[in-house]
């Protein structure tokens, strides 16, 4: 945050120094570009990054990320971009790096939107380690009351139950996350897979073949 006010900070003594060592034109020069440096901070950045988490290009998503923190102007941005670079941190299987930013913001005050996203992050660690399924589920399932709006977070939970085996339960949650509309190609290949997966536990090989085709044709998209 401290950072984010020297930028701004930066972005109004420069036009100022520029007209008293130039004269009056280079100020208006400097303020546009001040304004166009700003923009691009506060809207193209982190939309950006945002495009990419998306997309499944977690590595340069991270890096944008990274920058939104540096250069956050508030307390709430700082977070948002810390959850967000820890979310692609998990998506690389990086754990030794995502794990320590999850526990800088146990003690935050976090709004609803962050914690469920905080919950979901902090489910999908422990999924990913293998180390407690329920206790995993929990914190999903304490997410999706917080946003049961965000698909993304719903198959963390279906993630969970399967690791339960509570197969058709995780069925019924997968095929859910599609009631509100499309999802971006790399959620839908993934809810694919784990359906894949349900399908092949409960015998049924021929669904199970289908939706391991769906996902490969949708992440070639």
């Amino acid at each position: 945050m401290i950072r984010g006010a020297g930028w701004l900070l930066g972005c109004l003594v420069g036009p100022i120094a520029l007209q008293a060592a130039f004269g009056r034109p280079w100020l208006w020069a400097g303020i546009g570009l001040a304004l166009l440096a700003t923009l691009w901070l506060l809207l193209w950045l982190p939309r950006s990054a945002h495009d990419l988490f998306e997309a499944g290009k977690y590595q340069r998503a991270a890096r944008r990320y990274r920058l939104v923190v540096a250069f956050a102007f508030s307390a709430s941005r700082e977070r948002a971009g810390l959850l967000s670079r820890a979310g692609c941190l998990l998506a690389l299987g990086d754990h030794e790096r995502a794990a320590p930013l999850l526990e800088a913001l146990a003690t935050a005050e976090l709004d609803t939107a962050e914690r469920a996203v905080w919950l979901n992050n902090r489910a999908c660690l422990g999924l990913d380690r293998g180390t407690d399924a329920p206790s995993a589920l929990a914190l999903a399932e304490e997410a999706v009351g917080l946003r049961p709006d965000v698909a993304a977070i719903q198959h963390t939970r279906a993630r969970a139950l399967l690791a339960l085996d509570r197969i058709d339960e995780a069925i019924t949650v997968l095929d859910g996350m599609r009631t509100g509309g499309e999802l971006p190609p790399t959620l839908e290949a993934d809810r694919c897979r784990e359906l894949a997966i349900a399908w092949d536990r409960k015998g049924q090989a021929e669904y199970a073949t289908d939706y391991r085709n769906r996902a490969s044709v949708v992440a070639r998209a």
